[in-house]
């Protein structure tokens, strides 16, 4: 589920919430209220995050969670799969975003359960949609956001899927970075490399151009590609493409799509293009 349809789904299971209740006798319905139970373990879990009590959180959460940040579309978005991996995410957390204080305020919970395989929604078991304000401190700056996260619990009533939606222009300018870009997709990808593909083209340098610039879209929509540059030689038409990969898993599925197949054709290449792989070691800078 990516963020924006995460978003609508939460406001479609209120409307659809307050119709349940307007409904009631009726046969069993997509959505019903579910207990009050589970936004009060929600809402416990995220006063352990506001209060940065990671360690008291973990007990809330079952060893499969999937913790999905706001930093993308459904292909896109980081995500930490699996207790461990989200506890290496918190244990880090102040020191890599610089956010050394919050408070979490104004709950608004709507507890779901949903029945059946809907629009959007893509498990079925119970959610709690919540809304509340988040204050967050960067040193000196602050940053004030509304916040939108939907968990899912299991039968045992832990957090398996927390799914999280909310503007990052605010963090952005007061932690003055980019946290979630440079911080938790480079660093926990040890096995990102950069791939160099040198092409020699036919077609002259603003048709190419224009190409380019019609496909970038295609380009970020694919899965595990963290950057691609566009640099141009001092040959005549030849031009490097410099694609950053966070695995050698998604540059090998890459191969196989039809926008890969569609590059010789696209820019006119009049010759076998040049390839090279290497390995990150580290990075200078966040």
């Amino acid at each position: 589920m990516n963020s924006r349809s995460l978003f609508y789904a939460s406001i479609t299971l209120f409307f659809i919430s307050i119709f349940v209740l307007a409904c009631g006798g009726q046969d069993k319905a997509t959505y019903e209220i579910a207990s009050a139970e589970y936004t009060q373990i929600a809402e416990q879990y995220l006063q352990h995050l506001a209060h940065q009590e990671f360690t008291d959180s973990y007990a809330f959460l079952a060893d499969n969670v999937e913790f999905k940040l706001p930093d993308g579309d459904s292909d896109t978005r980081t995500i930490y799969k699996g207790l461990d991996n989200v506890m290496k995410f918190w244990d880090n957390y102040v020191v890599e975003s610089g956010n050394n204080q919050e408070e979490f305020t104004d709950f608004v919970h709507i507890p779901v359960q949903v029945n059946q395989h809907v629009e959007f929604v893509n498990t079925q078991g119970v959610f709690d949609v919540c809304y509340f304000s988040a204050t967050l401190h960067y040193g000196s700056e602050i940053a004030w956001v509304r916040m939108h996260w939907a968990f899912h619990f299991n039968p045992e009533k832990k957090i398996d899927g927390i799914f999280t939606y909310y503007d990052r222009t605010p963090i952005i300018a007061a932690a003055k970075k980019n946290f979630l870009a440079s911080n938790s997709k480079l660093k926990t990808n040890n096995d990102m490399l950069i791939q160099t593909i040198k092409i020699k083209s036919s077609l002259s340098e603003d048709v190419l151009m224009k190409t380019a610039h019609e496909r970038a879209e295609k380009f970020r929509q694919v899965p595990g590609l963290l950057q691609k540059y566009y640099t141009k030689t001092d040959q005549p038409g030849e031009y490097i493409g410099v694609y950053v990969w966070d695995s050698q898993e998604s540059m090998q599925s890459f191969r196989t799509t039809e926008l890969a197949k569609t590059i010789p054709q696209a820019y006119q290449v009049v010759e076998a293009p040049k390839i090279e792989t290497t390995d990150v070691l580290f990075q200078l800078r966040d």
